[in-house]
């Protein structure tokens, strides 16, 4: 896989020397020579130096035939331009833009910015991870909102514990798709028998989130 990253600052230099481990074709852009140069050292000669919002710069770098353009530097106005002339006019495969400040969220979108990286919300994600560890966690959000991939650890508390699935009272519209027990990963029937302890992978609606809260991991009686 061809990785373009825009920006040589901690976030370009750690993930470009990530992906060159693991074997993937990375160019690093990075617009200040000293930066550059003491990446150069680091990392080897993966760098470009330019301004990645040129287009000229960017088609030197190989945009067009870039796999992934991460648009990383520490001004969201760079990000968003380098994603939008990747995505528009190379077609490159897939645009990732950092989002320096959360208030621009709106704009990014707005700009048809899709896969956007926020350190802030990232670092907030965690902390909500870590402080209500049983609750119901978000893996992945379908775009239209209309429902996402959810995992959960069911609680010994819970009314589901110890039964089979066809006899757990399930929200609406909501699928279990995967069982995590032990180490082992079972793909669901209505006869497999869910224990405490095991981790849930299910599609439900974001109003489901609740619903499986309560019934999947409810606090301690």
């Amino acid at each position: 896989m061809y990785v373009l990253i825009v920006g040589g600052g901690k976030v370009g230099f750690h993930l470009g020397r990530m992906l060159l481990g693991k074997q993937h074709e990375v160019t690093i852009v990075e617009q200040r020579p000293a930066r550059a140069q003491l990446l150069q050292g680091l990392i080897g000669d993966v760098l470009l130096v330019g301004d990645g919002t040129l287009p000229s710069v960017l088609e030197a770098a190989g945009c067009a035939r870039a796999d992934i353009v991460a648009a990383v530097t520490g001004d969201d106005a760079a990000n968003l331009l380098i994603a939008a002339l990747a995505a528009r006019h190379f077609g490159a495969g897939r645009t990732i833009a950092r989002l320096n400040d959360p208030r621009n969220e709106p704009l990014f979108r707005l700009c048809g910015v899709e896969g956007m990286v926020s350190s802030s919300s990232i670092l907030a994600e965690l902390i909500e991870r870590e402080v209500t560890a049983a609750r119901v966690r978000t893996l992945l959000a379908f775009p239209n909102g209309g429902a996402a991939i959810v995992e959960v650890d069911l609680s010994p508390h819970s009314t589901a514990a110890d039964r089979p699935v066809r006899e757990v009272p399930w929200p609406p519209d909501s699928l279990l798709i995967l069982i995590l027990h032990r180490g082992d990963v079972r793909i669901p029937s209505g006869d497999t028998r869910i224990e405490a302890g095991d981790r849930l992978l299910l599609v439900a609606p974001p109003e489901a989130e609740p619903a499986l809260q309560s019934l999947l991991a409810p606090e301690a009686p």
